[in-house]
C-alpha cells in the first residue's frame, strides 16, 4: 500500500517506520527541515520538507497515487487543510491523528477516521497487559481480534488446532508459521513460535487464552518435575 504520512513528530513518526517495516510504500511530509534529514538518513522512504497544506506539496508527495493518507501534525487545523486537499484528490483512506478531541465530530462529518494519542497509548497498554500483538477492536459489539505468540515451553506445542479447548466465545481463526497463514484445519500442528490468530466474543478470559500458548499448565510442570527426579 502506498501510504503519505503529514507530521513527523510523536505518533507520525513511529507510524511512517512501523508501515515501512512492514513492507508498506511511504511518503513522509514534514515542515522541520531537521526532522526531515534524520528520519530520511534512518529510513526507506520518500521524505519531503514542506508544508503538506499546500497543494504542490503533497503532488509531489504522490497523494494522485496514495491509498491512504494519515494526518498526524500538532495542529488540527493544518490537518483538516490537508485532509480536505487529500479528499479532493481522492484518496480512499483517510485518518487523523487529532491533538484536541473536540475537534472530531467535523473530522467524523466529512468521512474521516480519527484517533488521539491517548487512545494509541492506552492500546499499546492493553496489549502489552495481555500479551497480545495486533490488536482489532471490533467495532461497538466490544469483540476482538488478536495474535498470541506460543513459547516453546507450553501443553499446545505439537498438538492439532482440533485438541486445543478454549473458554467459550474464543475461536482459532488462523496459524501463522514463518509469516504464511494457514487456516486452522483439523490436522494442522501448533509448533513453537507459531502465532495464533484469535477471535474473542468474550475479551474478559482474555488472560486465560494467552496462558494456554504461552504457558505450561501446573499438571504437566509437576509431571516435568517429577521426571527429571526419577532420571
Amino acid at each position: 500500500m502506498y501510504v503519505i504520512v503529514v507530521g513527523l513528530s510523536g505518533v507520525g513518526e513511529t507510524l511512517a517506520r512501523t508501515l515501512v517495516e512492514r513492507g508498506h510504500t511511504v511518503a513522509v511530509v514534514d515542515k522541520n527541515e531537521e526532522r526531515c534529514k534524520r528520519f530520511a538518513s534512518e529510513v526507506d522512504a520518500l521524505v519531503i520538507h514542506g508544508d503538506a497544506s499546500d497543494k504542490d506539496i503533497l503532488v509531489n508527495a504522490g497523494v494522485e497515487k496514495a491509498q491512504a493518507l494519515i494526518a498526524a501534525t500538532n495542529d488540527d487545523s493544518t490537518n483538516l487543510m490537508v485532509i480536505t486537499l487529500a479528499k479532493d484528490f481522492g484518496v480512499p483512506n483517510l485518518m487523523v491523528v487529532l491533538r484536541d478531541p473536540d475537534h472530531a465530530e467535523v473530522f467524523n462529518k466529512m468521512g474521516v477516521k480519527t484517533i488521539t494519542p491517548d487512545e494509541i497509548v492506552a492500546e499499546h497498554i492493553y496489549q502489552s497487559l495481555f500479551e497480545v500483538t495486533d490488536f482489532i477492536y471490533v467495532g461497538k459489539c466490544g469483540s476482538e481480534v488478536f495474535s498470541i505468540h506460543t513459547n516453546e515451553d507450553t501443553d499446545v506445542i505439537h498438538k492439532k488446532v482440533k485438541d486445543i479447548r478454549l473458554p467459550n466465545g474464543y475461536k482459532i481463526l488462523g496459524v501463522l508459521k514463518k509469516d504464511k497463514l494457514s487456516l486452522p484445519d483439523k490436522d494442522l500442528t501448533i509448533e513453537a513460535g507459531d502465532d495464533i490468530v484469535v477471535y474473542a466474543d468474550k475479551p474478559e478470559n482474555i488472560k486465560r487464552v494467552v496462558e494456554i500458548f504461552t504457558k505450561k499448565s501446573k499438571k504437566n510442570k509437576e509431571n516435568k518435575n517429577q521426571n527429571s527426579s526419577k532420571s
